[in-house]
């Protein structure tokens, strides 16, 4: 479903990918660990568009996207959730979640997704109309997460899901995570606790000062010793 290819971005002078290629499967779950600073959300914006890479390719079901604007590229049905959440911190939680239709005009559709998405966040439907920038960490996450499904994209890309929050919390998204790619969406997940990530990985990818120094399936990533003794402690 996306195919990255030889890709290179920079900052300024700074080359933060050098080279960077992966692939990601339909209905996979592909998890990229490495440090801070390694180059994994860089790696995300530039798929989604934020970010434009000098030279590579980017293919996301069949078409190149490398050149698209975001906007463009979230229609193809691409959901970027990024680092830190980024709500509309003013507006409601309800207005936040109208806010991921605003491409669609099937009203009654959308209304469906929205009550589909309030069973699968239940604490949301306690808060539609609390304002999103007074919510609590998890509840925040689980908001953006939710308005990215509410565009109904067939690929999610997760910028750290689960930073700050607390284990019970952790838990709950990881499960959630796995319940979304069970209705057909394929993920590529960016994650902080490479044990969890890798646990639910189909394939994973390990980037090292902007290049991939890794790869295989999620669970031989978790056994190799490279790995657990540098991201699994």
């Amino acid at each position: 479903m996306l195919q990255v290819k030889d890709l290179h971005v920079f900052y300024d002078q700074i080359e933060a990918l050098r080279g960077v290629s992966l692939s990601v499967d339909e209905r996979a779950i592909v998890t990229l660990i490495g440090a801070n600073g390694a180059g994994k959300s860089t790696l995300l914006r530039s798929i989604s568009g934020i970010l434009r890479a000098r030279s590579g390719s980017i293919k996301f079901a069949g078409a190149s996207i490398e050149q698209a604007p975001a906007h463009l590229i979230a229609r193809t049905g691409l959901a970027h959730v990024p680092e830190g959440r980024r709500l509309f911190a003013k507006l409601t939680v309800d207005e936040n979640l109208r806010m991921g239709a605003f491409r669609r005009n099937d009203r009654r559709a959308i209304e469906d997704d929205r009550e589909r998405l309030m069973d699968m966040f239940p604490r949301l439907r306690e808060r539609t109309a609390q304002i999103s920038g007074t919510l609590s960490g998890g509840e925040q996450q689980m908001v953006a997460m939710a308005r990215a499904l509410m565009s109904r994209p067939r690929m999610l890309l997760l910028d750290e899901p689960s930073m700050g929050l607390s284990p019970l919390m952790v838990d709950f998204v990881f499960d959630t995570i796995t319940k979304i790619n069970g209705e057909g969406i394929t993920i590529l997940l960016v994650e902080q606790n490479a044990s969890l990530a890798l646990q639910i990985a189909t394939s994973a990818y390990v980037i090292e000062s902007g290049s991939i120094s890794l790869q295989g399936s999620g669970v031989s990533l978790l056994h190799d010793e490279r790995v657990r003794e540098a991201y699994l402690g």
